[in-house]
């Protein structure tokens, strides 16, 4: 297997900002929004956590392969 080379942090950047703002819409206006407009905006909330998530996890197993490539050559 190659190395692995780090992920480009902008795009998780942009996900947490998105991620952000919907929640605080959640906080702000949870009391004025219907059923449905509720339930789009905590699937929407629920797919960039777990893009997020995906980001994240590939993330530590490119930095643990980085790291066993250090080991390995010194």
């Amino acid at each position: 297997m190659g190395v692995l080379k780090r992920q480009d942090i902008q795009e998780v950047n942009i996900k947490a900002e998105k991620l952000s703002g919907l929640t605080q819409a959640l906080f702000e206006y949870h009391d004025k929004l219907d059923h449905f407009q509720l339930k789009t905006i905590c699937s929407l909330v629920y797919d960039i956590a777990g893009e997020i998530n995906d980001w994240t996890e590939k993330e530590e197993e490119i930095v643990m392969s980085l790291e066993e490539e250090v080991r390995r050559n010194g």
